[in-house]
């Protein structure tokens, strides 16, 4: 009978598995919605309160929602900005790419055996390849983008509910109460401070990594170094593919809007040499161990939720991955897996609180009272 209870438990698992994905597919725009507001609302959590000392609370939680949405906007606009003043010298810049290619296939002719014709023919022929496969990853970016925007206008108005009744919240987790896995508040609160921590310390990233970009391409001559810089460090926040996706943008324009080899090793150093600083300084020292997840669960998580929801299950994927590790760690018979995607470094501050809830969890259930 040992075999049949294995085998009941394995297919038990494969159905939770099977149903746990079904549910993320289908459930894909609400689940966007409630996370991204969550997060938001973890971040501006701290801020709504210090308000609360001097302003009624929906006055606070409505103030925090326009901070956000100013902030928010206003990145948007400088974006625009940039892109607008791109738009204006696109007939220019597409002008210049043909005369490149036209020089390459010269060059190529010159070494070689094929003439142009036959270069072109070459082209032609696996260029239709290339588009097939472009038009399709194309059109998962933009479906995943649709996604984004279809939980992007409801957002603040989620936001501003969720500060408004954390109160009820709590009150919520406080009389699920503690049962003999642990304390549900005491989960919610880590979840709240590692994503609190991760977010506002992957936007200080950004920013800094923005900044410094557009510093150094400013610095060395490079064309719309602003557009450039903070693309990068949007694509920066999507681990791992992003950096390698960004680091060609720069080279790209460089030797598109002048003739020189040199300009174009110029803005990749700049580009390696910010993301090396990235890597060894400022996300250590800013982000630290917030989510400690190792690299093979971020890989994991990175393609599984991107196949998922497109480019928002990328960008929410490591943070989704950490509360699953916070909820692995919190409950005894889940912390096999909770080792297993993480890195196990704790800052004596999590130790002490994962120790408290330890002992919250040994501690026998407390009886009910007598009616």
């Amino acid at each position: 009978m040992p075999a049949t209870d294995a085998l009941l438990r394995y297919v038990l698992v494969l159905a939770a598995v099977a149903l746990s994905v079904t549910v993320l597919h289908f459930g894909r725009d609400l689940l966007l919605l409630i996370l991204a507001s969550g997060l938001f609302a973890f971040l501006l959590l701290p801020f709504a309160r210090r308000m609360e000392r001097v302003m009624p609370r929906w006055v606070a939680a409505l103030l925090a929602t326009i901070t956000l949405l100013a902030v928010v906007l206003g990145v948007f606009f400088v974006i625009g900005w940039q892109l607008a003043r791109f738009g204006q010298e696109l007939p220019a810049l597409q002008e210049r790419f043909a005369a490149k290619g036209d020089q390459l296939l010269g060059w190529i002719e010159a070494r070689t055996e094929l003439d142009r014709r036959e270069q072109i023919a070459w082209f032609n022929a696996h260029v239709s390849e290339f588009a097939n496969w472009g038009g399709k990853a194309a059109l998962s970016l933009f479906s995943g983008t649709g996604a984004v925007l279809t939980v992007v206008a409801p957002i603040p108005f989620f936001v501003f509910l969720l500060l408004l009744l954390k109160d009820r919240f709590r009150a919520f987790f406080l009389r699920l109460g503690t049962t003999r896995e642990g304390a549900v508040l005491d989960v919610m609160v880590r979840i709240s401070g590692l994503s609190r921590k991760y977010l506002g310390g992957v936007l200080t990233v950004a920013a800094i990594f923005g900044a410094l970009c557009s510093l150094g391409f400013l610095a060395i001559g490079l064309k719309y170094a602003v557009l450039l810089g903070f693309l990068l460090a949007i694509l920066n926040v999507v681990p791992y593919v992003g950096a390698l996706a960004g680091s060609l943008l720069p080279v790209f324009v460089a030797l598109v809007t002048r003739d020189s080899a040199l300009h174009a090793a110029s803005a990749l150093a700049v580009v390696l040499v910010v993301q090396f600083l990235d890597n060894n300084v400022i996300t250590p020292k800013v982000v630290g161990s917030s989510v400690s997840i190792n690299p093979l669960a971020s890989l994991v998580a990175l393609f599984g939720f991107g196949a998922l929801w497109g480019v928002a299950g990328m960008l929410l994927a490591i943070p989704i991955t950490g509360m699953l590790k916070v909820v692995c760690d919190s409950i005894p018979s889940l912390q096999p897996w909770g080792y297993l995607l993480g890195e196990e470094i704790e800052t004596p501050k999590e130790k002490r609180l994962h120790l408290r809830f330890k002992r919250k969890a040994a501690e026998p259930p407390k009886p009910a009272p007598p009616r």
